[in-house]
């Protein structure tokens, strides 16, 4: 006969229960993961944690927002060795730490991984010569063209193609941009009767930090800086034509709006809504503003001068060397920008770097009609073919060193000039070019 066993005591099943959760709490890997961005951001970076959290009962993932001063802190926190294990950072402090050992080369995890290793090529930013990798992209982001639909078909224009294989020549873009200028009489610029000191529709808008020009100089063969990053080439003649070209949108054609101009005019998105510009060149992450605003618009590709292009660009993730925990915070790395698991990508913030998103019709759809109405019908042409396929180079925040310091003291307060009409391209690049010399210090 056997025994019958007493019941457990309250105290000894308490006991047992605590130190089973002891146990597994002393298991659990912690890691912090910091990152910046708006409160529209934030909300969504941090459902991303929870559900991350909810996933991996192993790994229990701590966000810490910074909107402001993020690289102010993230240094302190470097120097006071309270670095995060995973985090955002901009290329300036990414590349140096990643020669000095504060941030991991991630090549080995990504060489082990097929599934994460499979992102655009051109999202990875690499040192040493390409044998290193503090990692890719947060997401990706493309330059492309908006424009609003109502204002094209009051003036009996063709919409900007969506194919690269039809993209507008420049001289093309001019034309249709001059039908659209229309000043308070209602003459557009085409018209010997045009008065450009009263204009109240402007034909296109373009952003003046390198986003917006740097792919249109690629497009005419020219580069930023040699490959070797000791020489800016912004003064040679592809880039001096693209530059002149976009001055005289300005000036001579009198078709976008002059810095004075735009400074007293609200954001393009809002100038495009309210029927005061019809064409604005600028990212992707701007589909997030159309799609809410409540007006007929769409996108397509950018015009060119010798071949359709355009550039993809972004900001690095990166894991900190000094993490306890690689394989765990890599596991949270893939995860962070994971399509499924972020809604920026089908809400029109962010673009993915899988490259499945691009190759395979499935995962595009998973990403572009996820919410009805956030992307037109046009982003299939624009955002996949164009991005996989035009995206010949990678813009120099991704290779070339102190670029912080080439753009502050050389290269900005130059084309400043340019677009304030003080100077010509070449005069403007010139003085860009002399004024770099000494702080090009070649490629990461």
């Amino acid at each position: 006969m056997f025994k019958r066993l007493k019941p457990l005591t309250s105290a000894l099943a308490l006991a047992l229960l605590l130190g089973s959760l002891g146990a597994t709490f002393a298991q659990r890997v912690e890691l912090t993961f910091t990152f910046w961005g708006s409160p529209f951001e934030r909300e969504a970076v941090e459902q991303m944690i929870r559900a991350f959290n909810e996933s991996h009962p192993d790994i229990r993932v701590r966000g810490q927002h910074i909107p402001d001063g993020y690289a102010e802190k993230i240094s302190t926190m470097v120097a006071g060795g309270t670095a995060p294990d995973v985090g955002y950072l901009s290329e300036s402090l990414a590349f140096p730490w990643s020669l000095e050992g504060v941030i991991a080369d991630l090549t080995p995890h990504f060489n082990a991984d097929p599934e994460a290793s499979s992102r655009l090529e051109a999202s990875y930013y690499r040192y040493n010569n390409g044998e290193s990798s503090l990692g890719t992209n947060t997401a990706a982001e493309t330059i492309i063209m908006y424009y609003n639909k109502g204002l094209f078909e009051a003036a009996g224009q063709d919409f900007p193609p969506s194919k690269a294989s039809e993209a507008w020549t420049w001289d093309e873009l001019v034309e249709v941009a001059k039908q659209l200028t229309v000043d308070r009489n209602g003459n557009n610029a085409a018209s010997a009767e045009f008065d450009p000191d009263n204009i109240e529709t402007f034909g296109i808008s373009f952003p003046t930090w390198w986003g917006g020009y740097l792919p249109l100089i690629y497009s005419n063969g020219g580069q930023f800086a040699s490959d070797d990053g000791t020489e800016l080439l912004l003064n040679q003649p592809a880039a001096v034509e693209v530059l002149q070209a976009m001055q005289d949108l300005i000036y001579v054609h009198h078709v976008a709006p002059t810095p004075a101009q735009s400074e007293s005019l609200p954001s393009a998105d809002i100038m495009m809504q309210t029927g005061k510009v019809a064409m604005a060149i600028d990212g992707h992450w701007k589909v997030l503003d159309y799609s809410q605003l409540g007006f007929e618009w769409s996108m397509g590709v950018l015009p060119y001068f010798k071949e359709p292009t355009t550039i993809l660009l972004g900001s690095p993730s990166v894991i900190f060397a000094g993490t306890e925990h690689p394989d765990a915070a890599f596991e949270f790395y893939k995860f962070h920008n994971d399509p499924t698991q972020v809604d920026l990508y089908a809400k029109g913030l962010w673009m993915p770097l899988q490259l499945a998103y691009y190759t395979d019709e499935a995962k595009t759809a998973e990403w572009l009609d996820a919410i009805p109405g956030v992307y037109p019908p046009e982003a299939r042409d624009v955002l996949v073919d164009y991005t996989l396929n035009n995206t010949p180079r990678q813009p120099p925040a991704y290779w070339l060193k102190n670029l912080g310091q080439i753009f502050s003291e050389a290269v900005n307060p130059a084309i400043q000039l340019l677009w304030a009409g003080e100077a010509t391209a070449q005069e403007a690049t010139d003085q860009a070019v002399r004024d770099a010399g000494p702080v090009m210090q070649g490629r990461w």
